[in-house]
């Protein structure tokens, strides 16, 4: 056995210093005249809460922590924002038809209500995350009050 590990170690040691040759592209991209924050008006305590729960996942812009460098964490971190867009991703929110934006605002409020989002993986690490039940409240009222809005504008158009 301890032959085995005077083998093993050192190789897996040998490849984890070799993928951090190889890291992923970034998400960093500009806030666009596309995004939600762009087109949208949003009281600071409602930017915060998406700020700190939801863009990292759900935008073009990703702030990264010194750990997300760090391969093979950085290929996991990558491939979950690249899932978390594919879902829903707020820099897009104005190419979106008002009924999508309603959709996607009934979406992102019943996946709070029923503790499925922000993920408690994205909140054990980002503790800022970590919505308050007076946060979530705020969130709803932000979003019932948006969604009333683009229900005006749908039937004006």
């Amino acid at each position: 056995m301890k032959k085995y590990a005077r083998i093993i170690f050192p190789a897996v040691a040998v490849v984890i210093v070799i993928l951090q040759f190889f890291q992923p592209s970034k998400n960093r991209g500009m806030i666009s005249k596309s995004h939600i924050f762009e087109k949208e008006q949003i009281q600071e305590e409602v930017k915060s809460i998406l700020e700190n729960a939801c863009l990292d996942c759900h935008s073009n812009q990703t702030n990264y922590l010194w750990y997300h460098n760090i391969s093979p964490v950085s290929w996991m971190v990558k491939n979950h924002i690249s899932e978390g867009k594919s879902e829903l991703n707020l820099s897009e929110w104005g190419k979106w038809k008002p009924l999508d934006q309603l959709s996607a605002l009934d979406k992102m409020t019943e996946e709070i209500k029923n503790g499925e989002m922000p993920l408690k993986s994205y909140t054990f690490m980002h503790t800022k995350a970590k919505l308050t039940a007076e946060q979530k409240e705020q969130f709803y009222s932000w979003a019932e009050q948006l969604s009333e809005q683009l229900l005006v504008k749908m039937t004006n158009e």
